[in-house]
């Protein structure tokens, strides 16, 4: 027990200054704003552009604008942002554990939402939700031809030995959602954690940065 018990404190002393590092961490080189497009084998979806919508102050989340198109034609449009933007750190310390980066639906300095993902022991399809309480994100970022992609470890001795240890995964499903007390989206983007959605009318689709 007593050393079960020094592990446990040593592994936690390891993680302090990571979490420390991380939280200095200065997003400061912002790109230009792009727009974040669907391909899938939907044809209603493919070619299709992502738009955030209100979900409750201060929360939004990510739908596609063929939704918009075809249930609320009469949208306000004012109310949803087409463009995005990615901030990166121009940190070079080598000591300082930052994220590549962090996606953002408006320009940092006027509305600091960020990009993560809502996980939750009932399902395995986990909702896209952008705000200002996600901290630094989930690290989301955009592979050689501009895909969004997570970078994650797996936990299975399986996956590690079959597939490798970290790894970029590409697990994203337009699904509907009902977010917080009253807000249903059909086709909102989620991230799926395993195996098939367990999530209503869900289509596997790509995401891709074009700029603007």
């Amino acid at each position: 027990m007593r050393n079960f018990t020094f592990n446990i404190l040593v592994s936690l002393a390891a993680a302090f200054p990571l979490a420390v590092a991380q939280s200095d961490c200065v997003y400061d080189v912002q790109s230009p704003p792009f727009h974040l497009k669907l391909t899938s084998d939907d044809a209603r979806l493919n070619g299709t552009t992502l738009v955030s919508v209100h979900a409750g102050p201060p929360f939004r989340q990510l739908i596609s604008d063929a939704w918009l198109k075809d249930a609320n034609p009469d949208y306000n449009q004012s109310a949803i942002s087409v463009n995005f933007y990615y901030n990166t750190t121009s940190t070079n310390d080598p000591n300082r554990y930052c994220l590549p980066g962090k996606l953002h639906w408006a320009p940092e300095q006027s509305w600091p939402s960020v990009f993560g993902i809502i996980s939750s022991l009932a399902s395995n399809v986990q909702p896209v939700e952008v705000s200002p309480m996600q901290g630094d994100g989930s690290g989301v970022q955009f592979d050689e031809v501009g895909k969004l992609f997570q970078r994650a470890r797996s936990y299975s001795p399986v996956k590690q030995e079959e597939e490798g240890f970290n790894l970029n995964y590409y697990k994203w499903f337009i699904c509907a959602t009902y977010y917080g007390t009253g807000y249903r989206y059909g086709d909102a983007l989620t991230w799926v954690a395993g195996g098939e959605p367990d999530g209503k009318n869900c289509r596997a689709v790509n995401v891709t940065r074009e700029w603007v």
